[in-house]
């Protein structure tokens, strides 16, 4: 799985100057690490908080999933708080380990054609209660398998939850910046602050 193409968008509520919402991705040698964040509110104190929810994240990569949420919410107890959706993608078992508190969201799809059918699929992966930073009461990771040719779509309350990727054709699906920033532009909520990452294979 080595071939994996990353595009990310966001966009600040209102166009002002700071944005709650941040992307941030790791590469290992086998191991890819994505994490979106929306830091609670709008503005300065928001990007304060997603930004050291991030910085924590990528100091502590090694850590499993339990640990780094749980690492993070006592880390940065002084600041608003976040949302924060973290999947890990280990290439060499092509899987996806999803976990997130609050409003970040995470879309598997994938096309299979078999003979003449093309059969699609989605899968929603959802995040739990509470806030980073603020206290919540469970983290429930999920593991899928990753096949070639899938899409993984990550992103913040600011962005619609129905996202139609089938209505865009080939050439963009074939393009994870362009879709990303598509899909901003598409589905982004004019009133929120808005984050999405998109990877393919």
């Amino acid at each position: 799985m080595a071939d994996l193409e990353i595009g990310t968008a966001i966009r600040p509520f209102r166009n002002i100057s700071h944005c709650g919402d941040r992307i941030a991705y790791w590469r290992e040698e086998k191991r890819t690490t994505l994490c979106v964040v929306d830091g609670l509110g709008h503005g300065i104190f928001a990007q304060r908080a997603a930004e050291a929810a991030i910085e924590y994240v990528g100091d502590h990569l090694s850590l499993p999933l339990p640990e780094l949420f749980a690492g993070c919410d006592a880390e940065i107890r002084a600041t608003r708080g976040v949302a924060m959706g973290i999947s890990v993608i280990d290439e060499q078992a092509s899987t996806l380990t999803y976990a997130g508190v609050g409003n970040t969201r995470l879309i598997i799809a994938r096309k299979e054609t078999n003979g003449p059918a093309e059969q699609r699929e989605v899968h929603c992966l959802m995040s739990d209660y509470g806030i980073v930073g603020g206290g919540y009461s469970k983290l429930t990771p999920e593991t899928l398998p990753l096949f070639q040719g899938d899409w993984v779509l990550m992103f913040t309350d600011g962005i619609r939850e129905l996202i139609d990727l089938w209505s865009y054709d080939e050439g963009l699906l074939s393009d994870a910046q362009g879709l990303a920033g598509r899909i901003l532009e598409d589905w982004g909520r004019i009133t929120d602050d808005a984050a999405v990452l998109v990877l393919r294979r």
